[in-house]
C-alpha cells in the first residue's frame, strides 16, 4: 500500500492528540490505533522489529521522569506514554521515513526542536506538568532529543539493513 505513510501519519497524530487531550483514556485509544496500524501495515515485520528501540525511548523518558522534569504523572511510567513510543517508533518506517535521508546536523536540529517541542506542546495542553522554568525545560529536553532522534534513526537503519541481509541469505 503506497499511501500507508499517510495512514500512519494520521494514526500517529490521533495517538499524540489523544495523549494530550484525553490522557485518562489515551491508553485504550492508542492501543486501538496500534492494532489498526498492525492490521493495515504493508511491513508489519519491519515495524515490529523497531520495538528493539523501545527500551531506549522508555529509558530516556524514565530518566526524565525520575529526575523530576515532569510532575503530575500518576505512575512511575504511564502506559499511554509507553504506547505513544510504540506508534512513534513504527512511524520511523512510514511517515517519518524521510528522516533516514537526512544528515546528522538536520536530525539533531529536528530532534532538539521537534522532540522537545512535542513535550512542550503536551505541557501546554495539560497532559504533563513540569517544575522547571521554560528555559530550563528546553535546556534539558532539547539536547536529550538532539542526541536521541539521530540514535533512533540510526537504529531504524541498522534494523532495516539487518532485515535486508537476512532476506538475501
Amino acid at each position: 500500500m503506497k499511501a500507508f505513510w499517510l495512514i500512519n501519519l494520521g494514526l500517529f497524530q490521533l495517538a499524540w492528540w489523544s495523549a494530550a487531550w484525553l490522557t485518562q483514556s489515551a491508553s485504550y485509544i492508542i492501543s486501538g490505533l496500534i492494532i489498526l496500524h498492525c492490521l493495515l501495515s504493508p511491513s508489519l515485520k519491519a515495524d515490529l522489529r523497531l520495538m528493539a528501540l523501545l527500551p531506549l525511548g522508555l529509558l530516556v523518558d524514565g530518566v526524565l521522569i525520575a529526575l523530576g522534569c515532569f510532575r503530575g504523572i500518576e505512575s512511575a511510567f504511564p502506559l499511554w506514554l509507553a504506547l505513544l513510543w510504540v506508534i512513534f517508533l513504527m512511524s520511523l518506517n512510514h511517515s517519518l521515513r524521510a528522516l533516514s535521508r537526512l544528515g546528522l546536523p538536520w536530525l539533531m536540529l529536528i530532534g532538539a526542536f521537534g522532540g522537545a517541542g512535542s513535550y512542550w506542546a503536551g505541557l501546554s495542553l495539560g497532559a504533563l506538568a513540569t517544575p522547571l522554568s521554560d528555559l530550563n525545560f528546553w535546556l534539558v529536553t532539547a539536547p536529550v532529543w538532539a542526541l536521541l532522534l539521530p540514535l533512533l534513526v540510526w537504529g531504524q537503519g541498522m534494523l532495516s539493513a539487518q532485515q535486508v541481509s537476512q532476506v538475501r541469505k
